[in-house]
């Protein structure tokens, strides 16, 4: 179908229509049902559940890393280097207005609609003094996840 010459110099002057515009820039420029795990800017700033990435980045061979480019390169370059480790495509978000509170994304390029995309650390189990796990402990690890 051919479109109005009003279609035409609206695409011109303002650029081609995007689809939830607020939504791919507080992820990253990606969209909330295609994450897989997302970080926030202060648990990337903390190293956060890196061994819990890491496992993500096994489980989803054929996800993309995206980092937020208003973190500095020196924080930013151990998530890079794991990505490289496990040959995951990464790229830098920059933006000229950064009020986005995510600083790392991890993305399919398709829809999966996870529930919980934040990553959670692996409870420790502590062992009682005889060198086992008690079944008390085993209890307490299911209800912390």
């Amino acid at each position: 179908m051919p479109e109005s010459i009003d279609d035409y110099i609206d695409r011109g002057i303002h650029g081609a229509k995007e689809i939830n515009p607020a939504e791919r820039k507080k992820y990253l420029g990606t969209f909330r049902e295609r994450i897989e795990i997302q970080m926030s800017k202060q648990e990337v700033f903390e190293k956060y559940c890196t061994k819990e990435l890491e496992q993500e980045m096994k489980d989803h061979p054929k996800a993309k890393l995206l980092l937020n480019g208003s973190i500095s390169y020196e924080i930013l370059r151990a998530y890079i280097m794991l990505a490289e480790k496990h040959k995951l495509p990464f790229s830098i978000v920059a933006r000229e207005d950064d009020d986005t509170p995510v600083g790392l994304v991890l993305t399919e390029d398709y829809e999966i609609n996870r529930e919980d995309t934040h990553l959670h650390e692996t409870p420790a189990i502590t062992e009682d003094t005889t060198g086992k796990v008690t079944l008390l402990d085993k209890i307490r690890a299911i209800f912390k996840e």
